[in-house]
């Protein structure tokens, strides 16, 4: 695994987070029911684009999983280091069968 991540740049650990998609899938939930001033909400035609960023801290599921989960030390691991650097979450939810394009983003992070 470490050696995909070395050679690739990403890797999948399946099953890494098996006991904590509920607990994303509620943080999720309470973030679109309890949005930030960032957040953008697309609707129009069939479905709905969600956008939010930088919730961890308000959000009680986001604290858990970033406090809680396997993240940081299955990042840590794969990077060969004793720490890894959080910079923020971001929540995108596209519904099924959306009409509407995703809006123009990048994944690249440039900070």
């Amino acid at each position: 695994t470490i050696a995909d991540y070395q050679r690739d740049g990403a890797v999948c650990i399946r099953g890494a987070f098996k006991d904590w998609v509920d607990v994303i899938a509620d943080g999720i939930e309470r973030n679109i029911q309890n949005h930030s001033a960032t957040a953008s909400d697309i609707a129009g035609g069939k479905g709905s684009f969600f956008d939010d960023y930088c919730n961890w801290e308000r959000i009680p599921e986001f604290v858990r999983i970033v406090r809680e989960s396997p993240a940081a030390e299955l990042a840590a691991a794969v990077m060969q280091s004793r720490s890894a650097q959080f910079f923020h979450d971001h929540v995108l939810v596209k519904e099924p069968g959306t009409q509407k394009p995703t809006p123009l983003h990048q994944d690249i992070p440039y900070y």
